[in-house]
């Protein structure tokens, strides 16, 4: 049986992506601040903080406990929004820990994972926020958009491109997918889709990507 990890689980398009791996009859691991959001036969949950320092520890004897030995698919999903849109309102400490959740958390994950992840899918959940052709082009001007979260995605964007050119990972497709405009908790105004259309929409790219790279869910290949 098909297993997958999915961080993020919680809530929104998370959730959403459990639901229907679990429909198509995987195996599900969940791995979010808070308590498992369901209870099924094929969903084991993690409730931690994947940026703590002893989250890679604590991940590896739990799935050790539950005897998993491969996983095939591994979805970066768990993220945030932030403040500070303005230069008076910047924080280097939510610049921080904005980064150790969308790119080193994500890092954290996949190392932890490596030797079980021989020809995995790796799937990192970007956003449009994080494109610097959007922004050099103006896409967002004017918009009141946290400066740690963009720079946060930007760097994780980076990640992607580092894992799928490192020889480690050489049996691995390394996909960096921007879910679109979802209608969640932390969505943008102009937010046009709801989570469980993103989860779809992701899950048909991962089907349908021919090799690694970025990826918009809802077009073409994303610009970044």
């Amino acid at each position: 049986m098909a297993q997958v990890v999915i961080s993020g689980t919680s809530r929104g398009l998370g959730l959403e992506l459990v639901a229907i791996h679990l429909k198509e009859g995987w195996r599900v691991i969940g791995v979010a601040r808070s308590r498992a959001p369901i209870d099924h036969p094929r969903y084991r949950h993690l409730a931690g903080d994947i940026t703590r320092e002893d989250f890679s520890g604590q991940f590896s004897a739990w799935l050790a406990d539950l005897q998993v030995a491969r996983v095939d698919r591994l979805i970066n999903n768990a993220g945030c929004g932030s403040a500070g849109a303005r230069l008076s309102e910047i924080e280097v400490s939510v610049m921080t820990e904005q980064f150790k959740l969308h790119c080193g958390a994500a890092l954290v994950l996949i190392q932890t994972l490596r030797d079980r992840l021989s020809s995995a899918e790796i799937v990192n959940i970007t956003s449009r926020l994080g494109s610097m052709v959007q922004h050099q082009r103006g896409d967002f001007t004017g918009g009141d958009f946290s400066y740690a979260y963009r720079i946060a995605k930007a760097a994780q964007n980076m990640l992607s491109l580092c894992l799928s050119d490192d020889p480690e990972l050489a049996g691995c497709r390394i996909l960096s997918i921007n879910p679109g405009l979802l209608q969640t908790a932390s969505g943008s105004s102009d937010a046009v889709y709801s989570p469980a259309q993103g989860a779809r929409a992701v899950l048909a790219t991962i089907q349908r990507a021919p090799r690694s790279g970025l990826y918009h869910a809802f077009g073409e290949l994303a610009e970044y």
